[in-house]
Order: C-alpha cells, then sequence, then structure tokens
C-alpha cells in the first residue's frame, strides 16, 4: 500500500498506481489533483478537469486538511451517488507534502449494522435538505429531501446557483441576510426565505449555512440545511388571526395554576398584555370569593373531564370583571405533564343584566311589602279617626236632643276629638302626597334668606303649645347668628317633624333639647330626647316608607315623616344622621352650607 512517508520519484510513484485496482489520486496541499489511476478515470469520468463534487464534499474536505497535518484517515462515505470507503494518507517527496486518497468501493450490504443504520438515516431519511454550493453558489450537493419537497430532480438542480429558487422577492432579501457570512463577521447564518418549487407552489424554508473556508482561508463554499416550515408558517398564521380576532381567552397553565400561554385577546378584556401574566398564577387574579369555587372545579376537570365556572377576574385597573371559563386538563407530549387548557370569555353584560333583574325584582318585592305596610298602616289610621269622629258626632247628637246647656262642655270636647282626627286623616294624605312627589321627582325648591333663629323660635313655640303635659323645647344657640339661604316651608316640616317626634316618642320622660351653632360656612341643628330609642337592629331601616320600629307599641304615627325630612334636608344642599340608643334617646343631626 502506498502509505509510507518517505520519498517518492515521480515516474516510479505514476507507474506504480495504474496497477492498482481501485481509485486511487494524490492531491498537493491546495486540493489539487496531480496523479489517478484509470480505475479512478472510470469512477469518476470527470477526472481530466478539477472534480469539484468529490472535493467539496465538506467530510472528504476536512479529512483531506487533516491528513495534509500528518494524519491517516479512514472512513465510509457517499461520493458520486456510491458508497467508498475512504482512506487518506499523508506522502512526502522533495519535501513537498501530498495526500494519498484510496477509494474502495462498498455495497451497502457490507457495513456493519450499525454502520448501515446510520448511514441509512442520515442519507435517506432526514427529511431536512443537506446541501453545499461552491463559492459562486452553485448547488454541489443536495440529498432525497430535496427532490421530495421541491420536485426537481439533482440533474435539474446540480450545477446551478441556488438564487435560481429563490421567490424572486426574496432574492435580494437572501443576499443582505448572507452577507455578514460571505463576509467572514460571522461563523453561521440562520434564517427564514421563500423557494418556489418545480410546481410553483411558494415554500417557506429555514435556512441554516456556514462556510467552508479552504487550508488558506478562501471561502471555497457554504454547507448547511433547509428546513421546510411551510405548514408551520401557515398554522402559525392561522394562530395569529384567531388569537388576534378571536375574542375568546385562551391559557395553558400548569396544575398549579401559573400561566404559561396567554392569548393576544386578554389586553382588550382586561388591560394586562401575555407578557405580564406569564409565569403568574391565575389565582391572585380572583375575586377572594370566588377562589374556592374554582379550585373545587379545577379538581373535579383533573379527571380530564371539560368544566365550566363563572367567577369574577380582577382586571389591570382595579375594576372587577366577569368570565365565564371552560377547563379541562390535557397530556402534553411535549413536557410529558399534565397540562390545563382554559377559554374564557366576558359575561359582564348578562351579568350585569342578571343583577339588574334581580335588582328590579328586589325593588319590586319591596314595593309589595311598602304597599302591604301602607295598607295595613291606612286600613289602622284612616279607620281609628273615622270611628272617633263617628262616635264623636253620635254622642253630639244625643247631646243636642237633651236640649241641656250643661253640656256644652262635652259637646266642646267631642268637637275637639273631631278636629284633631281630622287633622289626623289631613296630615296623612298631605304626606303620602308628599312622597309621591319625591319619587316623581316633582318637587320643587324656592330658597330664600330666612332668619333661621326666628323661624325656628316659632316652630317651638308652636309644637310647645300643642304639649298636653306642658313639656317645653330648651334651645340653644351657639356661635354669630346670621340668616341662610333655605326653603322655608322645608324648614318648617324638617322641624315640625323631628321636635314632634322628639316630644312623642319621650314621653314622661325630660324635655327635648335644640342646639343651634352657626360657623362661617355652615349652620347645624341637633334636636336631642331622652325617648324610648331606637333598636340597633333596625336602625337602617329607619328611612324606609311606613317603616316603625317594633319598640313604639301604641305610639301614632305613619312611618313617613324620617323619609320626608331625609329628603327635604337633601333638596336644601343639607345632610342628616343620627345616633340613638334603646331606651336612652336619640338626637338628629342636620348639616347645611350657608352660601
Amino acid at each position: 500500500m502506498l502509505i509510507n512517508t518517505a520519498t517518492i520519484e515521480d515516474d516510479f510513484f505514476a507507474q506504480l498506481i495504474q496497477h492498482i485496482d481501485h481509485p486511487i489520486c494524490i492531491i498537493n496541499t491546495q486540493f489539487q489533483i496531480l496523479k489517478y489511476n484509470p480505475a479512478f478515470v472510470q469512477t469518476f469520468p470527470h477526472s481530466d478537469i478539477q472534480p469539484i463534487t468529490l472535493f467539496t464534499n465538506k467530510q472528504l474536505r476536512e479529512s483531506m486538511t487533516q491528513a495534509s497535518h500528518g494524519q491517516t484517515i479512514q472512513y465510509i462515505t457517499e461520493l458520486e451517488n456510491q458508497i467508498f470507503e475512504l482512506k487518506l494518507s499523508p506522502l512526502k517527496n522533495d519535501n513537498t507534502d501530498y495526500i494519498l486518497i484510496q477509494f474502495f468501493p462498498k455495497s451497502i450490504q457490507t457495513f456493519d449494522s450499525e454502520q448501515a443504520l446510520q448511514y441509512k438515516y442520515i442519507v435517506d431519511n432526514v427529511h431536512d435538505i443537506l446541501f453545499q454550493t461552491d463559492a459562486e453558489g452553485n448547488w454541489v450537493f443536495l440529498n432525497q429531501a430535496w427532490i421530495n419537497i421541491f420536485e426537481y430532480s439533482l440533474e435539474e438542480s446540480l450545477g446551478r446557483p441556488f438564487y435560481e429558487f429563490l421567490h424572486p422577492e426574496d432574492v435580494q432579501k437572501n443576499a443582505l441576510l448572507f452577507a455578514p457570512l460571505i463576509a467572514q463577521q460571522k461563523s453561521y447564518c440562520k434564517h427564514i426565505i421563500r423557494y418556489i418549487s418545480k410546481s410553483g407552489k411558494i415554500k417557506w424554508i429555514e435556512v441554516f449555512a456556514t462556510l467552508v473556508i479552504g487550508k488558506n482561508g478562501e471561502v471555497l463554499g457554504t454547507s448547511g440545511t433547509l428546513r421546510d416550515i411551510t405548514n408551520e408558517k401557515e398554522n402559525a398564521r392561522i394562530n395569529t388571526i384567531l388569537s388576534h380576532n378571536v375574542q375568546d381567552i385562551v391559557c395553558i397553565h400548569n396544575l398549579e395554576g401559573k400561566y404559561l400561554y396567554v392569548s393576544p385577546s386578554i389586553s382588550q378584556l382586561t388591560g394586562y398584555s401575555p407578557e405580564e401574566l406569564l409565569g403568574q398564577c391565575h389565582f391572585d387574579y380572583f375575586h377572594p370569593d370566588d377562589k374556592r369555587k374554582f379550585i373545587a372545579i379545577q379538581n373535579n376537570a383533573s379527571n380530564h373531564n371539560l368544566s365550566y365556572i363563572s367567577y369574577r377576574f380582577k382586571k389591570k385597573n382595579g375594576e372587577y370583571l366577569w368570565l365565564e371559563t371552560s377547563l379541562k386538563v390535557f397530556f402534553d407530549d411535549y413536557d410529558i405533564c399534565d397540562r390545563m387548557i382554559t377559554s374564557s370569555r366576558s359575561i359582564q353584560d348578562r351579568k350585569l343584566a342578571e343583577e339588574s333583574m334581580l335588582k328590579s325584582l328586589q325593588r319590586e318585592k319591596e314595593l309589595n311589602q311598602l304597599k302591604l305596610r301602607f295598607v295595613n298602616m291606612t286600613s289602622h289610621e284612616f279607620r281609628t279617626p273615622l270611628a272617633t269622629i263617628r262616635s264623636s258626632a253620635e254622642i253630639i247628637e244625643a247631646y243636642t236632643r237633651l236640649s241641656d246647656f250643661t253640656q256644652k262642655e262635652k259637646i266642646t270636647k267631642q268637637l275637639d276629638n273631631i278636629q284633631s282626627e281630622i287633622s289626623r286623616i289631613s296630615n296623612l294624605i298631605n304626606e303620602t302626597l308628599l312622597i309621591g312627589k319625591m319619587e316623581s321627582q316633582q318637587l320643587t325648591v324656592h330658597r330664600e334668606e330666612v332668619d333661621i333663629v326666628e323661624l325656628t323660635k316659632f316652630i317651638i313655640n308652636r309644637q310647645n303649645q300643642q304639649q298636653k303635659d306642658q313639656r317645653q323645647v330648651q334651645l340653644e344657640i351657639i356661635g354669630q347668628t346670621h340668616k341662610i339661604w333655605i326653603d322655608p316651608q322645608h324648614l318648617i316640616h324638617i322641624l315640625d317633624n323631628l321636635i314632634s317626634n322628639a316630644f312623642k316618642y319621650s314621653s314622661n320622660r325630660p324635655n327635648p333639647i335644640i342646639i343651634m351653632s352657626f360657623e362661617k360656612y355652615q349652620f347645624n341643628f341637633q334636636i336631642k330626647d331622652f325617648g324610648i330609642g331606637i333598636p340597633s337592629s333596625e336602625q337602617g331601616k329607619i328611612y324606609s316608607s311606613f317603616f316603625r320600629a317594633n319598640n313604639v307599641g301604641k305610639i301614632e304615627g305613619t312611618g313617613l315623616g324620617l323619609v320626608i325630612v331625609k329628603n327635604l334636608v337633601q333638596l336644601n344642599n343639607g345632610s342628616i344622621h343620627f345616633k340613638s340608643t334603646e331606651n336612652q334617646g336619640t338626637t338628629f343631626y342636620l348639616n347645611f352650607a350657608t352660601e
């Protein structure tokens, strides 16, 4: 075998290789063929010129480089659609380095099982295109995947510039993407470009390319892979269309609830970008009252059943949005574990409609209760004065038959009763009409400048005269008095009601107290009694129409007075609140702006 490194005469060497049956060639360190035998010519018919396909094979070039540095290399590969066992040996003649390359033809059946499987996988079954080009960009090697994907035969492709197969609109773009690689500014380039198949179909190709560099640093071409991602590109396009145009929020979570994928539709509904939620736990955005409910549903979904839940999701602005979510656990082959997939849509409008309906039903229920209370109250309140009026009238009639003027005092008493009960009926009717005006927003305000101290004293004096137990309101004035703008009729009604209540609900108790306090920009009333008070459990209902506390007993009243008072105070830009302790008394606080 011609594998020693001793100096050999050219004529002797040339004669010697002619008698070897398998292909042999000798090349210099520039990879130029200097000598070859007849078997080489028969195996590689184009050997009278530079065998470009042979010597631009990437693995062969790397092997020649190693041999040029004194190593002996031996391996199996494919060249010119044939299988060879190659042996590269270093030679020296007149201090000049050469490389002896021997080609031992092999049948695929001669490979051992491991080599055969490896070769078959790499050459025949790789779906990606393996390629090599020369320095001018002409194809010099393409595997079977090229034929499968682009429909061109190797005879139609090898020797032609690769850019002839590009989409015309991408030729310049491809040149720009390759420029840094050609200039050796980077070791590889990776990009996506469009090719055109033989039948005219557009193919999206992911290109990975590296340079083939000669011993002296010259660029001999490129090699790499072409990966067909047309289907992936189409699927990505469809996914993008769906994710950007379907308003449902599609998410993938791990079983702990962390977001692994969030569709862009999340932004429109919640204000969060998908990136803000990735890695976060979806439970952190639930309304506290809904977390337990969702965990229960999630546990049920762990059986790979589809489950549904409605809950409130906290938006970026802090508000809550009602969502309806379908949830299912699936096995992810990529991560080899269970995942959760959720699809959510806004049901905010539906929930608002439901809440509105529930409120309407509640209002209707309250209205029915109001009507019932009104009927019960009016049936009692009207029946009592009417019975009294009828009874008094019958007694008067009897007295007049006697023609005994000694009964004048009794007749006067009965007439007083009639007048009192008529006043009760009139007040009830007036209050009912006033409530109706308030609810229909027909009540108007006529403000004027009022000497509120004089008006209050007038009202107090009138109330004092009506008290049969001779009790009197105690008045206290704090601050520098001045006039205020208010509707005087409204104020009269307000004070009449509150003072009347203070007397009515504190029978046989200390006198009620009124404190008037003047400040620069506001005026305050305190109306305090020491009566039966309002039970704490019922204080929230005190401004409801026809409502009366359960401790009033037989004390007369309609349950409309405080409703009217509150509305009149608010109509005059005032506020009202109270403090009350059962069996100790009640204080009402009124505040009005003075300007």
